[in-house]
């Protein structure tokens, strides 16, 4: 609200011209001396000098984008937040005791902005300055990955849509298909 008023009375004053339309007098003391002023001294002779007039030219305010609400002071608003890895669907085999999660940002991840990972709506540890995860421990089945970008002042900026992954692991139910198979004699 302040900006708006300090930018309003700057619009105001420099779109006055009866403001500006003060004359400016040459001034020449006893000593030679020359001194312009807008006000000149009784006792003195001073005469009225011709300035050309000012061209002033008011420069337009900034529109905010739809993106612009939650951004402050130099951060810039991601226009691109997405995990590029692991794609939509992907299945994790067995074996495979952690999934790597990266982040795709544009721009870059900003000075002061972390980033949270969630699996199934639960935070993955805490905020990072880095958009790459390593997450383990994921049980078998179907899990959904997304990150919300934090500003400095820990408000989310932007968040990821989610990522859905299949994660495979060996099961104690099917003994024989982690067995080696014998092979034949001839």
């Amino acid at each position: 609200m302040k900006k708006l008023t300090t930018t309003l009375a700057s619009l105001i004053l420099l779109t006055s011209p009866a403001l500006f339309a003060g004359e400016v007098y040459r001034v020449v003391s006893e000593d030679g001396e020359i001194t312009f002023t807008d006000s000149p001294p009784t006792n003195v002779k001073a005469q009225v000098v011709d300035l050309p007039q000012t061209n002033i030219a008011v420069a337009p305010p900034k529109r905010a984008k739809a993106d612009d609400s939650e951004a402050t002071g130099d951060e810039v608003p991601y226009t691109s937040v997405r995990i590029a890895q692991p794609l939509n669907n992907a299945t994790i085999p067995p074996g495979h005791p952690t999934v790597a999660v990266q982040l795709a940002l544009k721009p870059a991840l900003q000075e002061g902005h972390l980033v949270q990972l969630y699996v199934d709506g639960r935070a993955q540890g805490s905020p990072s300055s880095s958009g790459s995860f390593s997450v383990g421990n994921l049980t078998r089945g179907e899990h959904k990955l997304n990150a919300e970008i934090l500003g400095a002042d820990k408000k989310r900026r932007a968040k990821t849509q989610s990522v859905t992954i299949h994660v495979k692991r060996g099961s104690a139910n099917n003994k024989t298909s982690n067995r080696p198979r014998p092979t034949p004699r001839s």
